[in-house]
């Protein structure tokens, strides 16, 4: 009886994610964390990357009426469709955000690593924006830019003004996935005892 116990003692994990009684001196240098935290954290990125793809295609085609009115009117178009079309891309983009914090709150809850949740939210704004531009080559799709606009994203300074709005966007994935797995973190035991090791210091 003395040697199952000893046994089950030496078999239990570094770390209790579900008792703060782990907050022990010496847990925090000891913590396991969940296995292949990174993997599925950028696999949860990159799935979150598509669903704001899929929800820009979805509300671009649930109004192509709009577009195509908007693509007849040129350079005359109306107020009412201009404010109409800005609403739109508000709202995606506001929609995007939205993803991306809850693939931080997941990334939070499943892998425990904040600086994953950092790395799944880039990948997020990466793929949604990229999406966006391949959504533009794609022929009569509503909402497509010109000709000529399409074509000016060839050049060498288009390209790297593609970069520059794919780092940018990829940032702001970023940060507002990191709230989200802060959010999701922030009564872990190892963040609190982590919280509480910086006051001692």
């Amino acid at each position: 009886m003395q040697d199952s116990e000893k046994h089950y003692s030496n078999s239990r994990p570094a770390f209790d994610y579900g008792n703060d009684s782990s907050l022990e001196e010496g847990s925090l240098a000891s913590t396991s964390f969940p296995p292949h935290g990174l993997r599925n954290a950028l696999g949860i990125g990159i799935l979150g990357g598509l669903l704001t793809v899929v929800i820009s295609i979805g509300t671009t085609l649930s109004n192509t009426s709009l577009f195509r009115t908007a693509a007849s009117q040129g350079d005359n178009m109306s107020l009412g469709t201009a404010q109409t079309i800005l609403g739109l891309s508000c709202l995606n983009y506001t929609l995007a955000l939205l993803v991306a914090f809850g693939v931080g709150f997941l990334v939070g809850k499943k892998s425990v690593r904040r600086l994953y949740g950092f790395y799944a939210g880039a990948l997020v704004g990466a793929v949604s924006y990229i999406g966006g531009i391949v959504l533009q080559y794609i022929p009569n799709y509503p909402g497509r830019l010109t000709n000529t606009a399409t074509a000016s994203s060839t050049t060498a300074s288009g390209i790297l003004l593609l970069v520059v709005f794919v780092l940018v966007w990829a940032l702001i994935g970023a940060l507002i996935s990191l709230w989200g797995t802060q959010t999701a973190t922030r009564k872990h035991p190892y963040y609190l005892a982590k919280k509480a090791q910086q006051e001692v210091e």
